[in-house]
């Protein structure tokens, strides 16, 4: 299968049709956009190809949008297996699926360049408002907990190990938190802050002009991630996060949101791992 085959297959498949709940929308257009690039194609579990996907989804989600249209550009190398490009052909396939969005445009560009670069990933994607989002939500307050809802640090953990020789078999890029996220926002807490933590959860925080307490027992971590980080003396907070969702919230809700998102996958392992200063 030639490689405009395998990338071209990706503009079939879509999730827009699955019979689910669907949230209720506005007319109001989000856009999200990311740039996949200087990572290895395959790393752990996963590629690069899910994890485009799945950092566009969340970023939108985060914004208190449904996913709903993907556009995508590949950079391949000349060099780089057919194996390896259907890999992440398929995994951007699939990954659109259980995001439930649909595919519009998809391109591929082979470029020679020397030493084998692999494969980077310019993605940009399209949702809409949901109608239970009345604002947007990036002010944290002195007092709030912050919540993250889901273990931390394995895709850094995963990327870093393939270039160390050290394998981190976990789910590595992530995975798409729409049911997680409608139940923030139909459970409406006391929201002052959503963020999508893709280049770790410490940096986030820098990023929202947080200085936080944070409780490291309480801060959950795979126990492989757990153990390659310390193999390679990295900690899990300063790691790419693909499928977690940052959120600070007022004390009195910090429970609400806990028990709501924990009901879904994604959610089961949600917890607060510290206060915003």
């Amino acid at each position: 299968m030639s490689e405009l085959t395998i990338i071209n297959s990706l503009l079939g498949a879509s999730g827009a049709d699955r019979a689910v709940e669907k949230p209720s929308l506005t007319d109001s257009p989000v856009m999200a956009t990311a740039l996949v690039s200087d990572i290895p194609a395959a790393f752990g579990s996963g590629n690069i190809g899910r994890l485009g996907v799945n950092i566009i989804a969340n970023r939108l989600l985060a914004a208190g949008a449904a996913p709903r249209y993907l556009g995508a550009t590949l950079t391949i190398d000349a060099d780089t297996p057919e194996d390896l490009i259907e890999s992440v052909a398929l995994g951007m396939r699939d990954a659109a699926v259980e995001a439930e969005m649909e595919w519009t445009a998809v391109e591929e560009r082979i470029i020679s360049s020397g030493p084998s670069t692999g494969i980077s990933l310019s993605v940009f994607g399209i949702g809409q408002r949901m109608t239970s989002v009345t604002s947007l939500f990036s002010c944290p307050r002195k007092g709030d907990r912050i919540i993250v809802t889901g273990p931390v640090g394995a895709t850094g953990a995963a990327i870093e190990g393939s270039g160390r020789g050290v394998e981190v078999l976990t789910e590595s890029d992530g995975m798409v938190l729409t049911d997680v996220m409608r139940a923030v926002y139909v459970h409406d807490p006391d929201l002052s802050a959503v963020y999508y933590p893709i280049y770790g959860i410490k940096r986030a925080l820098a990023t929202l002009g947080v200085e936080a307490d944070i409780e490291i027992p309480s801060v959950p971590v795979d126990e492989v991630v757990a153990g390659a980080c310390d193999i390679m003396g990295l900690d899990p907070l300063d790691l790419m996060t693909a499928g977690v969702m940052l959120l600070t919230v007022s004390p009195a809700d910090s429970d609400g949101v806990l028990e709501a998102v924990r009901r879904y996958d994604g959610g089961t392992r949600a917890a607060v791992i510290g206060t915003v200063r």
